[in-house]
């Protein structure tokens, strides 16, 4: 299982923010869980792969709901033979998660417990029996009776935005799929980012109509994106432990560009991203000023400024009448439009200037910038 490690599936001790599980061979090995919720996880995703390259996770996952709902939960491993060192791993990510974003939830104690048990019963005092039923996984808590069938994702269709990982989501939504998608994140030769990921299909009945969703899913994007695969009743940990259902596992960037696609904000139109702009605005509680369909003057502190391409003209234009008196950000929406700007050095490296790409943007935390930062360019 773990290093030949054996552990009883229901067998684990829970302590404040971490849940453990204790080999009950000669292995010794203690194996750990933590779960945080947040509502924007792309600001912490390049820690937590910091985190893995360190060695102080031995893995995280991902768990995205669906139908896909903002707060995603992520699913913290730690591997060790004392207590002392996974306490000291964890103590030390918890205080860098709080930093990086102070709206991350880590979940502790009976919360803890419930949302660890969710993925496979909602009763959270008991366990439960499994059995193979034709393609399903079938597990019995109870009177109740869930189905689950695994389909394993293809990864490399999903970088550099061939496919958008929320377009797949809305699909799986649109064909009435219930269930969870699963990226489990580790690191590969020890210096590589690399997932494994799959969608758990759940049911509680089975229907005889049941439609072939590898079939439909892979003709809408005329591509093998989802492929069945068959877990054993004695794997079934790995659901439970969001761990990888296979050995196929697909290099990542550091910083996980697969899931952008999951932000809200509408990057190919200016004007709808302006409207998603204020609304956000309006939710951190910032005072703003419109100068004009793209200008925004926040806090009486920060000029904002959104441009679809490279407009040098506008840029020295606004930096000629601003730049002695406010710090300025200028979003390019365009990535290539963004690449060509940082690339022309027509603008110079100024401390109270930042050009964001849409990357920087979404990991960007609204509610700093009521706050007195000196800026740099990126």
């Amino acid at each position: 299982m773990v290093k030949k490690g054996k552990f009883k599936l229901f067998s684990f001790l829970l302590e404040n923010y971490l849940l453990y599980y204790k080999s009950i061979n000669k292995n010794n090995k203690l194996v750990a869980f933590s779960i945080i919720e947040c509502d924007n996880f792309f600001r912490i995703i390049k820690l937590l792969n910091e985190f893995l390259l360190n060695k102080y996770l031995f893995y995280y996952s991902i768990q995205l709901k669906i139908p896909y709902k903002r707060k995603t939960t992520i699913i913290l491993s730690f591997i060790g033979e004392n207590r002392r060192n996974i306490d000291k791993f964890f103590n030390l990510i918890k205080e860098k998660i709080n930093k990086c974003d102070k709206s991350v939830s880590i979940l502790s104690n009976r919360k803890l417990k419930r949302h660890f048990l969710s993925i496979l019963s909602s009763n959270i005092d008991g366990g439960a029996n499994s059995m193979k039923h034709s393609q399903f996984l079938t597990l019995k808590y109870g009177d109740n009776l869930k189905y689950i069938k695994i389909h394993q994702l293809n990864c490399d269709h999903l970088k550099n935005q061939m496919i958008s990982l929320h377009s797949l989501l809305k699909a799986l939504k649109n064909l009435n799929k219930k269930g969870y998608m699963i990226f489990n994140v580790r690191t590969k030769n020890h210096q590589k980012i690399a997932t494994n990921a799959y969608f758990l299909d759940i049911k509680h009945d089975i229907d005889s109509n049941t439609i072939d969703i590898d079939k439909e899913i892979n003709q809408l994007y005329n591509c093998e994106l989802l492929k069945k695969s068959n877990l054993t009743i004695p794997n079934i940990y790995r659901i439970l432990w969001r761990t990888n259902v296979s050995d196929n596992f697909y290099l990542i960037n550091k910083d996980a560009e697969i899931f952008f696609s999951l932000s809200y904000f509408n990057f190919k139109d200016i004007s709808k991203f302006n409207t998603q702009f204020i609304k956000n605005l309006q939710l951190s509680q910032l005072d703003y000023y419109r100068l004009n369909p793209n200008l925004f003057f926040i806090e009486e502190k920060f000029l904002f400024l959104i441009l679809e391409d490279n407009n040098v003209k506008e840029i020295k234009k606004l930096l000629e009448f601003f730049f002695s008196q406010y710090s300025i950000f200028i979003l390019i929406l365009n990535q290539k439009e963004y690449r060509k700007l940082i690339e022309s050095n027509e603008v110079g490296l100024l401390d109270n200037l930042k050009i964001l790409n849409f990357k920087d943007f979404v990991t960007l935390d609204f509610m700093e910038l009521n706050k007195e930062i000196i800026l740099k360019n990126t």
